[in-house]
């Protein structure tokens, strides 16, 4: 059994094969359990997808950020119902898009919303999000983080192998595999 010290431990090891699985199940008890600090480790791994989600939903600032602090609420206090089978990155991201879409739809009914092309967008943007999920449930995560970290948050390669420690070869390799991978089911 690992015991997680803290949350410099938890990011060191976050990435290697096998043990995120472990420490993320590890942190949720511990939410479960009204920990804050697993709380604040798990809003920092996933606050920049739920922004990204929810500014691609909603195309307003102010929204996704009020949506990231919602979506963050929602889970800590519905986390009972969270069951451990089921992929957290996953349930934690469709809760973002239900606040998101609810949003955009109170803002529409406040008139606030007046372009049709962007209602129209957010059938773009959940296709979107499920190439994400097929980038992840394809590749491995390691390969799965650089391709979403190029191709959706547009890092650099520097970036991505600074972020991994890794070098910058080792990451465009693994990236130019990956997209081989992924021409074969997109």
């Amino acid at each position: 059994n690992r015991k997680i010290l803290n949350k410099n431990e938890i990011f060191c090891v976050m990435f290697n094969e096998g043990e995120i699985m472990i420490i993320e199940s590890h942190l949720i008890r511990k939410i479960k359990q009204r920990d804050e600090e697993a709380f604040e480790i798990i809003y920092r791994k996933y606050e920049g997808l739920i922004y990204y989600i929810a500014l691609s939903i909603t195309k307003n600032k102010e929204d996704a950020e009020e949506i990231v602090q919602d979506t963050f609420l929602n889970m800590f206090k519905s986390i009972e119902n969270y069951e451990e089978k089921n992929k957290f990155k996953q349930w934690l991201m469709q809760i973002a898009r239900n606040l998101s879409y609810n949003k955009v739809t109170r803002n529409k009914e406040k008139n606030t919303i007046k372009d049709e092309k962007y209602i129209n967008s957010a059938a773009v943007i959940d296709n979107t999000i499920n190439n994400i999920l097929t980038i992840e449930s394809t590749l491995d995560e390691q390969s799965s983080y650089i391709v979403i970290c190029k191709i959706v948050y547009n890092f650099s390669f520097r970036d991505i192998a600074t972020d991994l420690n890794m070098t910058v070869n080792q990451v465009q390799g693994i990236y130019y595999q990956s997209l081989k991978k992924l021409k074969k089911v997109f």
